[in-house]
């Protein structure tokens, strides 16, 4: 049996234990928690500061580059279409197309307005125009529209002879497409 000593001895030693338990479970342990948490946080907001400081840095570096972006943007505005809507950015394609008809001596017999498409941010106006020329004028008339001002495209190019023995005249149905910012266009 124990002795009366060896049981007080027991529930000190049983008593220290569970204070240090008690210190090191709801006292130490959250403290040392906190600290961490303190640590990654000042470590997270030392990073956002370092980053700041670089855009600030930076800052006339990037103001050089959005005035460039601004002049290039007014550069690229410059070739879309003119017109609120579908219908009166067709009209400037057509007087355009007219123009360089002209320019080409080249005979339009008919044009039509096609349904406009959406392309990659931008709103596709297509005009399809038919004529006959020979093959010095359709390629006259092609180079006029590839390097106009404005940005026109071809999608569709259908060629026919219409003399087989004599194949100097050719009968073309032409697609052209010009393109204005999809936000300008209303339906």
């Amino acid at each position: 049996m124990k002795t009366p000593s060896q049981n007080k001895k027991a529930l000190v030693a049983l008593a220290a234990a569970i204070t240090l338990f008690v210190l090191f479970k709801f006292l130490l342990f959250p403290m040392l928690d906190k600290i961490g948490k303190k640590k990654a946080d000042i470590r997270f907001k030392q990073q956002a500061i370092e980053r700041y400081v670089k855009a600030i840095e930076q800052q006339d570096k990037l103001k050089a580059r959005l005035r460039k972006l601004k002049k290039e943007n007014r550069k690229t505005t410059g070739s879309f279409l003119k017109g609120e809507t579908s219908s009166l950015a067709a009209a400037d394609l057509q007087k355009i197309i007219d123009s360089i008809a002209e320019e080409n001596k080249v005979d339009i017999k008919s044009v039509k307005v096609m349904d406009s498409s959406q392309e990659q941010g931008l709103t596709a106006i297509p005009v399809q125009i038919m004529f006959t020329a020979d093959l010095t004028m359709l390629e006259n008339l092609i180079r006029s529209i590839e390097s106009h001002q404005k940005l026109l495209t071809i999608p569709e190019l259908k060629i026919r002879v219409r003399n087989r023995r004599k194949p100097a005249g050719i009968s073309v149905t032409m697609k052209i497409s010009g393109y204005v910012q999809r936000d300008e266009t209303e339906e």
